[in-house]
C-alpha cells in the first residue's frame, strides 16, 4: 500500500490484519488466511463505504511514508465490548 501512495481507514478490528500470521498456517497467505465470517466483514465494510482507501499523489509522500513509521492501515475504533481499549498495535 505505501508504495503506492495508498492508506487504508477503518479496517474492521475482528478481521485478521495483512500479513498477521493465522493460528492454522505457518505463512500468510492473504486473503485466504481469513475466515468466511472476516472476509464477509471486510465485503460489507468496503460495500457500505466505512471501509475507505485513500490514494495521497504528493511527490514527496511516498518516499517520506516508506520512510517513517507512520502506519498505512488505520483500524476501525474498537467498541466498548472489545479486549483492544485501545486498538490493536
Amino acid at each position: 500500500l505505501g508504495k503506492n501512495g495508498l492508506v487504508l481507514y477503518n479496517y474492521p478490528e475482528d478481521a485478521l490484519m495483512p500479513g498477521e500470521l493465522c493460528n492454522i498456517n505457518h505463512k500468510s497467505k492473504g486473503i485466504n488466511d481469513l475466515t468466511l465470517h472476516e472476509r464477509g466483514m471486510l465485503s460489507d465494510a468496503l460495500k457500505d463505504g466505512s471501509l475507505t482507501l485513500k490514494r495521497f499523489r504528493a511527490k514527496d509522500f511516498v518516499c517520506s511514508l516508506l520512510a517513517s513509521r507512520k502506519p498505512v492501515i488505520y483500524g476501525k475504533a474498537p467498541g466498548p465490548e472489545s479486549p483492544h481499549v485501545f486498538g490493536r498495535r
